[in-house]
């Protein structure tokens, strides 16, 4: 049929999966290609740092969907390929292997490359980072072993979730992070130092305001040597300190450079029929106050979905409140909006423990962070979402039920 249309998803993860779903839910008839690099059919990569880190589940329970319904949606799946070119003068994705889709429309979502120390000692063995399937199952075997010494270096949420998982199997463990206070450049210093208190373990030493100099061995690690002269012998090295956007096959002077791959409010590039979404997509939102890139689940899901009914032609601007979460050492926590340490903070505690920090700016509430706190941060984002005018007393008063001041119309 010369006529059908070929819309070829470049990234199987999260939000390129969505977007072939919403594709077909939403009316879609024509060629879907989902391309991924890994072997493997789509797969979420939460999981990766806990339950199949630690070994109660397998490896398959992150997977979004069986084979079987990936072909009743009549997507066709290219997952050992990667992507070489996009080739817009000629509407076609190139592949590696040299293959040539015809594209009608684009989506990049290859998602992100785990970044690697610039140290000596990086590609010794017993040093890992966190990314896929096969990184996980590689530390996996190594941690399930246990009594190993352990060190992660890294300030955000996969260090704490990995420095968790190796505890929980029986490792000394060694936290490194740069900040005085782990997780502080990803929750704030006033829920940073609230977390460092729950972190006492016999298991787990943490050590602030240090970086790394060197990972030490001959053939295997045996070390990381601080700035500071101390050396930490260890036997694995989980090295988890962000990740940067994968888009390595792009002309960047066609499609324009930066952080991620600048798009516009239907996340759509320089280039028109080419989107982005997920952690490639460098976008305007609202929430955080200019251009910016998250890494995250929440936005992976969401801006694949968006994507999507863009690609079919919506002409609505992505508007969703960020969000995102961890669970580590036996901790929830959740983050919806900006960490705005300019902003006022009002505190909110619970007789059960759980906390709250709301960032509030003027009667607007523009970010909360919680802890073991779920109920507060739905509400948040409810009252985000509509832009209601929040009072400070009744925010930090634990009695309040915060999802009626997120129903309240807007002032």
């Amino acid at each position: 049929m010369p006529n059908t249309k070929s819309f070829v998803i470049v990234g199987a993860g999260m939000a390129g999966a969505r977007a072939a779903e919403t594709l077909r839910s939403d009316g879609f008839e024509d060629r879907i290609f989902l391309i991924g690099d890994e072997g493997r059919l789509p797969y979420e990569r939460p999981p990766l740092s806990k339950e199949c880190l630690v070994g109660t589940k397998p490896v398959e329970v992150a997977d979004l969907r069986a084979w079987e319904d990936w072909m009743d949606m009549a997507v066709h799946l290219v997952m050992n390929d990667r992507v070489g070119s996009v080739d817009t003068s000629e509407g076609a994705v190139v592949l590696s292997s040299g293959l040539r889709i015809r594209a009608d429309k684009v989506l990049l979502a290859t998602g992100g490359v785990a970044k690697k120390l610039n140290v000596p000692g990086m590609t010794l063995a017993g040093v890992h980072t966190l990314r896929t399937v096969d990184d996980c199952e590689a530390l996996g075997d190594r941690l399930r072993r246990g009594r190993l010494r352990v060190t992660v270096v890294g300030g955000g949420f996969l260090a704490a979730e990995v420095a968790s998982a190796a505890c929980t199997l029986g490792n000394d463990v060694t936290w490194i992070d740069r900040a005085r206070v782990p997780l502080t450049g990803t929750v704030g210093g006033h829920t940073a130092s609230e977390l460092s208190e729950r972190y006492a373990s016999s298991a787990l030493t943490v050590m602030s305001a240090s970086t790394v100099a060197s990972i030490d061995g001959i053939d295997a690690v045996t070390g990381v040597t601080l700035d500071s002269g101390v050396t930490v012998p260890t036997d694995v090295v989980l090295v988890a300190i962000g990740q940067h956007p994968s888009l390595g096959y792009l002309d960047r002077a066609q499609f324009g450079s930066g952080r991620g791959l600048p798009v516009d409010e239907r996340l759509e590039s320089a280039v028109p029929g080419v989107f982005a979404a997920g952690d490639v997509a460098n976008f305007v939102d609202p929430y955080m106050g200019g251009r910016t890139r998250h890494g995250t689940w929440m936005n992976a899901q969401n801006q694949g979905r968006f994507a999507a009914r863009a690609m079919m032609g919506s002409s609505t601007a992505y508007c969703d409140v960020p969000w995102c979460w961890s669970d580590h050492f036996g901790i929830n926590v959740q983050i919806a909006g900006r960490v705005d340490e300019t902003a006022d903070i009002v505190e909110r505690r619970h007789a059960s423990g759980a906390v709250s920090t709301f960032y509030v700016d003027g009667d607007r509430l523009v970010g909360a962070v919680g802890v073991d706190a779920q109920r507060d941060i739905r509400a948040a984002m409810l009252i985000m979402e509509r832009g209601s005018r929040v009072d400070r007393e009744a925010l930090a008063d634990s009695t309040t039920d915060l999802r009626r001041l997120g129903k309240e119309p807007v002032a």
